[in-house]
């Protein structure tokens, strides 16, 4: 009987009622593969593409959006060929029907399987060999696509596979529909929930959480589901290196396979019609939905309040959800609304797991706000300050073998990415600033931006940290990395470009003028850039102490590079082209042989060249005075408060007054990030012969340094109340 089930009269005959599946996957596999493939290629046509970006464009075609269709269409296939196969097991009289066959239950899995893998393969290959067929005729045919067809092929069928066991499995342990759908969405998403619940958690109840995803969250958040396992592999496959995930895909196939295998053939045929087959399944199930579903109903209630009344409505949306959902189990398992309360022991035991979770995040048990490694244990740090240093616009840029470059353009916001490529330091300054960060960040104490950290152990591990930093803390931290020869090379790469490929350089100096230099002397511009960089490599953290007197932007173009991304969005790389990068690089006093060149362009480089006739500052004053009230100096104001719409206003003139404030502002392109900032004060500086016609003519500028007596007493009559001090 075994090879009879195996015959073409017999595969005819159990393919009644399920050849709507291949044709479905036909139809599928049609409008992923040819109809996008000519989609796509119509597209390409409309636009001013070479023969080889054409040609890059349909490689990637294969290794991209190929794959991530041909996915989709899988996924959804397996789900219809799974269900169709074993869907009897819901019913008790197709159970004992099929049962009773004189086919061992393993053989009979495998001729469904079988039956699936026909039904997936022959559509599949059809419609990809068709798509190869419309790829050659226009000219893109080559053994590296054939090989690329054959490796899609492979990839596909495990991830159909994948989700064909997986389904199978649920099917398999349970009894009934309802059951079956809860069990199936389950499977395939409640990694990603929980994941998400967890980033909530620690981001509502830890000063120091990091947004990212990496260590356990991350192999929760990729590893927890079919779903993510599949996702992950197409991430990495896309990039290349895949090898890890691809490994990971076929142990967990092969997982799902001997499970749902084991599940079919154990399966007593009397526990047909239980919402679980095998009991022993349901306090484990429990256990995993109710304690997660009760902090995760606990968390909703906590951030509905605003007021002193969260842990009161927290509380009690941990009790309401661990009980209500355990219930809900309870009636689903039995099929009955009068077992709502039954097991009432585990529903304590459950509640006090709850109540722990719950009070370990409360009071930071585990310590986590207050890890901080030991500097002997330490292999090295890896420090994010993208939204510290903003005002700078910088790229990473590497050069390859073959001339080609490959370029990564820095973040310039808050970015809580961005510390697996970056360099690793490790020193005793950068370690005390860390340190001192770390305990300034306790609850009650945080203050300014945001910096991200990676601390790597001596065993290779690594610890992500996030913390907020005031503006003398920035300052002790990037004096500290600037002294770290390894940071600043990375960070400055964009030197590596060759000179050819600099076309212009502008300035902008203290009189808030953007210049264009040496527009006629390339040989010019390229001693500035090199002077620039030495620099930089050569001074260490004590040059950013002082306010900057200058940036430089340098535009470079026709740079052949890996790749771009066009204005449609597609990445082209960039042959005859070639990429543009701009950037801008702030120039301290320090920087001789950088302002040596400069000083020969006539601009300012410094306050004092400038002649003030007066500055407007206008504080933008809250509804009334806060705490904050204290922070500033308690004189009385000096100056006369113009009233304005949104505030006050004070025209400072004299001579003493202007000098002082001369010291202590710039134009806001040349005010480093991580000093002091006002939110609520601006003001606008007139130099001698201009006018101010509201704002057009006088110079924009913020406070860069320690701000006089005199303005901070004009600041606290005008009831400022968002300004960040340099303590």
């Amino acid at each position: 009987m075994k090879s009879k089930i195996y015959s073409s009269e017999y595969m005819k005959s159990s393919s009644k009622g399920q050849r709507w599946i291949p044709a479905f996957a036909m139809i599928a596999f049609l409008l992923a593969f040819p109809v996008a493939e000519l989609m796509l290629m119509g597209k390409w046509n409309e636009r001013s593409y070479t023969q080889s970006q054409l040609s890059y464009l349909y490689s990637s075609l294969w290794s991209s959006d190929f794959l991530t269709m041909g996915a989709v269409v899988a996924g959804v296939t397996a789900f219809f060929a799974a269900v169709s196969g074993f869907w009897y097991l819901y019913s008790p009289r197709k159970v004992d029907f099929y049962h009773s066959l004189p086919v061992k239950r393993s053989a009979l899995f495998l001729h469904r399987v079988f039956l699936a893998v026909l039904y997936y393969l022959v559509p599949y290959v059809i419609m990809e060999f068709a798509a190869v067929c419309i790829g050659a005729a226009r000219g893109y045919y080559s053994l590296s696509i054939m090989k690329k067809a054959l490796i899609l092929l492979v990839i596909h069928l495990l991830m159909y596979l994948l989700v064909y066991f997986s389904t199978a499995l649920v099917i398999a342990c349970t009894g009934t529909m309802l059951m079956g759908a809860l069990a199936w969405a389950g499977l395939f998403t409640y990694s990603i929930i929980l994941a998400a619940m967890l980033q909530i958690s620690g981001h509502l109840f830890f000063d120091t959480w990091y947004e990212g995803s990496y260590g356990i969250l991350a192999a929760v958040r990729d590893l927890g589901s079919p779903l993510m396992v599949i996702v992950s592999f197409m991430d990495k496959y896309s990039s290349g290196n895949y090898g890890k995930q691809l490994l990971i895909l076929i142990f967990v196939l092969l997982l799902m396979a001997v499970l749902s295998w084991m599940a079919f053939c154990r399966r007593k045929s009397e526990n047909t019609g239980k919402a679980l087959v095998y009991t022993w399944m349901e306090p484990v199930l429990s256990a995993l939905i109710t304690i997660p579903s009760g902090l995760g109903i606990g968390l909703i209630f906590y951030m509905i309040p605003e007021d002193s009344s969260k842990t009161a409505w927290w509380i009690f949306g941990m009790i309401l959800g661990t009980i209500l959902v355990h219930g809900v189990l309870e009636v689903i398992y039995e099929m009955d609304f009068r077992r709502f309360f039954r097991r009432k022991v585990q529903l304590m035991i459950f509640g006090g797991v709850v109540a722990i979770c719950a009070l370990t995040m409360k009071i930071d048990l585990l310590g986590y706000d207050r890890y901080f490694p030991a500097y002997d244990n330490l292999q090295g740090v890896v420090v994010n300050v993208c939204n510290l240093s903003y005002t700078e616009q910088l790229c990473n840029v590497e050069k390859k073998e073959n001339g080609i470059y490959k370029i990564r353009y820095t973040a310039t916001s808050d970015n809580s990415s961005g510390l697996l490529d970056q360099p690793v330091m490790k020193s005793k300054a950068l370690y005390n600033s860390l340190k001192d960060i770390r305990l300034q960040n306790e609850k009650g104490k945080k203050s300014g931006r945001r910096m991200y950290v990676r601390y790597i152990n001596k065993q290779g591990f690594s610890v992500c940290r996030s913390y907020s930093v005031s503006s003398a803390q920035a300052q002790n931290l990037m004096e500290a990395l600037y002294d770290e020869q390894t940071w600043k090379e990375d960070r400055y790469s964009f030197f590596q470009l060759d000179k050819q490929y600099l076309k212009e350089v502008t300035g902008i100096f203290c009189d808030g003028d953007i210049h264009s230099l040496f527009e006629k002397n390339a040989e010019k511009r390229q001693a500035l850039a090199e002077a620039l960089r030495k620099d930089i490599l050569e001074n260490g953290g004590q040059t950013v102490k002082d306010q900057p007197c200058a940036m430089l932007m340098f535009d470079y173009a026709g740079i052949p590079s890996e790749g771009y991304m066009d204005e449609w969005g597609m990445n082209v790389p960039a042959v005859q082209e070639g990429e543009r990068v701009s950037t801008s690089v702030l120039v301290y006093p320090a920087y001789k042989r950088t302002l040596a060149i400069l000083e020969e362009t006539g601009y300012p480089l410094s306050m004092d060249e400038l002649s003030v006739e007066y500055i407007d500052v206008y504080y933008f004053s809250s509804e009334a005075a806060g705490e904050d009230d204290e922070a500033f100096s308690d004189t009385e104001p000096l100056s006369d408060l113009e009233e304005t719409e949104n505030g006050y206003k004070v025209r400072y003139d004299k001579k003493e007054q202007l000098e002082a404030l001369k010291k202590c502002i710039r134009p806001s392109q040349l005010v480093n990030g991580w000093t002091i900032w006002n939110a609520d004060v601006t003001m606008e500086v007139v130099l001698e012969g201009q006018e101010s016609t509201g704002g057009d003519s006088g110079l924009y500028m913020t406070f860069a340094g320690e701000i006089p007596d005199f303005i901070r007493a004009d600041a606290k009559a005008a009831h400022v109340t968002e300004w960040e001090v340099n303590d």
